[in-house]
């Protein structure tokens, strides 16, 4: 007795048909994954946002003045007592925590020491949604320029680049934070200023 095999492989034809529709169906699916991904990103520094606002409020009702003006991807106060980074670089410009706090009274680290009840935030965030760094900025002087664009006078958080200058938002994320109202300056630049408080 013979026995003769009903399967049949695909023709090259076949296969090119269902490359061909794989291939349509990357082009569809990949720009809306990439799309979901960068709006979760949007959404997540738009979370850190509400929670920094939160945070400086419950620092000015305990101490009467918002914490210091300090260099990027340092705490501020909120999570610890003093001005800290989590991993500031052994040395240059952003080493040190940078603070200036000349809208505090003289003795404001013992007032902080006294009357903190953090801490206001669980813990510093040490990335942005983009691998930079958190900018903590207090700036009261009408017509502060940043990138050749007015600031209003107010407590902001930047979302910058990293201590080496990397991981910079994208342009159409950048946008989207404008839209949404999480970056306030006027420049698509890579990095975003969130307004926590109006002064």
């Amino acid at each position: 007795m013979r026995y003769f095999s009903s399967q049949k492989g695909f023709t090259i034809i076949e296969l090119i048909v269902i490359i061909a529709i794989i291939g349509a169906l990357s082009s569809i699916i990949a720009p809306n994954f990439i799309g979901v991904m960068e709006n979760a990103k949007v959404s997540t520094a738009g979370s850190v946002q509400r929670a920094m606002t939160k945070a400086v409020e419950m620092y000015y009702i305990d101490m009467g003045f918002y914490p210091p003006d300090v260099n990027r991807g340092w705490d501020p106060g909120l999570a610890q007592k003093m001005p800290w980074s989590p991993d500031a670089p052994a040395e240059g410009s952003f080493s040190t925590s940078g603070e200036n706090c000349s809208h505090c009274p003289p003795d404001w680290q013992n007032i902080v020491a006294q009357n903190w009840r953090g801490p206001y935030l669980p813990t510093w965030p040490q990335f942005t949604p983009w691998k930079g760094k958190y900018d903590y900025n207090y700036w009261p002087v009408e017509g502060t320029i940043r990138y050749g664009c007015p600031a209003v006078p107010g407590v902001y958080m930047g979302v910058e680049k990293d201590y080496y200058d990397n991981g910079d938002i994208p342009s159409s994320a950048e946008i989207k934070m404008g839209q949404y109202g999480f970056d306030v300056d006027c420049i698509d630049n890579g990095e975003a200023q969130m307004l926590l408080r109006p002064l």
